[in-house]
């Protein structure tokens, strides 16, 4: 959830105008923090090209724990709007994660430094869509759709986003009806509502989570919230909650439920869960593997049929020295992969500590040094152990229902021979129930870059226990 949050803010910067601006940020009521955003002709590398710097900061709570969010951003695109460079840097609770992208005629090359761990990655430039900064400056008169990719600094990664002119349209800023174009900004994870007056300045943007980002003066985007203003929880705001109370998730065996308002076509269907619908209507059956179903195969037949996820990838280095180390003291001897990748989950789950105050990616080692984390954290742990001892492993982000009610979490699937086993490092059980529904699944820049489920309405149509 606080990655999608992270790249959601950075892009609606790009919102503002081309002079310095600021931009509060509102969640139910509540001022959440501000954006500022400056552009301005520059020279890179002896080029003309227009410099733009955005700000971000944002101070709310999640889970009971205080959530502060400092993002940066400057990029230098061409006189044609190409990028040349950009910077992303991004703190919260003393982490930091900072990127750094050159990009040349066919790819771009990345330097990542995620909490002083450093790492580097090449992307191929995707072709039949320009890569933008500012989304705006794709509305043109009489266009009603365009297509662009955004570099989402989180995932290291290209989204494919689409621009929709709606035309004209009403709002309401602070209490007030205002008239104006509205404009959706559709990226795959979920949409981002916008409008504009007929000069092009910001009105006002509906982002996810219910946050209002509204143009004001730099005096009111710096200051203070008054004493005494509530502490917006982002974790509740975010939640999703069922028509009817579910007890006792834990020892759910069976669940099928009714998602109302939401695109699920790119959530997964697969052993774990099954899907059923179209449109905005979906069926859901969460079904998970039984740990003491089929047999499990031995780890070295599994990384042979499963040998893509084995291997390294952002965030998780399972080929150093000292993750291998850690892996042979954890698994053992353990024969197969069921019983070792028991010994991973068992192994991070007492190994680190809740602090969900924690707001950026962050890579194994950092976890593994500061013992501490967040639900994506623990996942990210786990699997590098994992792949370190040669077990196949992939993340997962969905939900999970604490409590009668939804929450965005992540755990792990290993392969274990014909099937991908879920397992969760985070909860205190074995056996995952099947409380836990998949939005997606794969390395870092695929397991996070998930549908997200705002305003869905669920119904819950059966559960089973055994």
């Amino acid at each position: 959830m606080k990655k999608l949050l992270s790249i959601l803010i950075l892009g609606l910067a790009s919102f503002a105008a081309a002079e310095e601006t600021y931009l509060g940020m509102y969640l139910q009521g509540s001022k959440i923090g501000y954006t500022s955003y400056t552009s301005i002709d520059a020279k890179l590398n002896g080029k003309a090209v227009r410099q733009s710097d955005s700000k971000t900061r944002m101070g709310a709570g999640l889970l009971g724990a205080a959530l502060q969010i400092e993002s940066d951003s400057t990029t230098w695109p061409d006189p044609a709007g190409r990028p040349v460079k950009m910077l992303f840097a991004m703190r919260s609770s003393g982490r930091e994660q900072k990127v750094n992208a050159a990009f040349g005629s066919s790819e771009v090359k990345l330097d990542i430094e995620n909490s002083g761990t450093k790492s580097q990655k090449v992307l191929k430039i995707p072709q039949g869509a320009p890569i933008v900064d500012d989304p705006i400056s794709l509305v043109v008169t009489g266009s009603k759709a365009r297509v662009f990719y955004v570099l989402d600094p989180t995932t290291v990664s290209f989204v494919k986003n689409n621009v929709r002119v709606l035309g004209k349209g009403s709002t309401t800023v602070r209490g007030k009806p205002v008239q104006g174009t509205e404009i959706e900004m559709v990226d795959p994870r979920a949409t981002t509502k916008v409008w504009v007056s007929a000069k092009g300045d910001l009105i006002k943007a509906e982002a996810p989570m219910g946050i209002e980002m509204i143009p004001v003066s730099r005096e009111e985007a710096l200051g203070k919230a008054p004493a005494g203003s509530p502490i917006v929880d982002l974790a509740s705001a975010t939640s999703l909650k069922t028509d009817r109370e579910i007890n006792d998730p834990d020892s759910l065996s069976k669940l099928k439920l009714m998602f109302e308002g939401r695109d699920l076509s790119r959530v997964p269907s697969d052993a774990h869960q099954t899907l059923n619908g179209s449109g905005k209507e979906w069926v859901v059956t969460v079904h998970p593997l039984r740990l003491t179903d089929g047999d499990s195969i031995s780890i070295e037949e599994a990384g042979k049929q499963q040998a893509a996820w084995v291997k390294p990838s952002l965030h998780i280095p399972s080929d150093s020295a000292r993750f291998k180390a850690i892996a042979k003291e954890v698994v053992g001897d353990s024969p197969d992969v069921r019983s070792a990748a028991l010994k991973v989950r068992a192994y991070v789950n007492r190994t680190l500590k809740p602090n969900a105050g924690i707001g950026v990616l962050r890579d194994a080692n950092d976890v593994l040094d500061t013992k501490e984390g967040v639900c994506r954290d623990y996942a990210i742990l786990a699997a590098t152990i994992s792949r370190a001892a040669g077990i196949p492993t992939r993340l997962v982000s969905g939900l999970v229902n604490w409590d009668g009610t939804f929450y965005y979490h992540a755990w792990v699937e290993v392969w274990d021979g014909g099937r991908w086993l879920a397992l969760d490092p985070t909860g205190g059980s074995e056996q995952i129930s099947a409380a836990h529904v998949k939005l997606a699944n794969g390395n870092v820049e695929d397991a996070f870059t998930f549908t997200f489920l705002e305003k869905a309405k669920v119904k819950v149509l059966e559960m089973k226990r055994d």
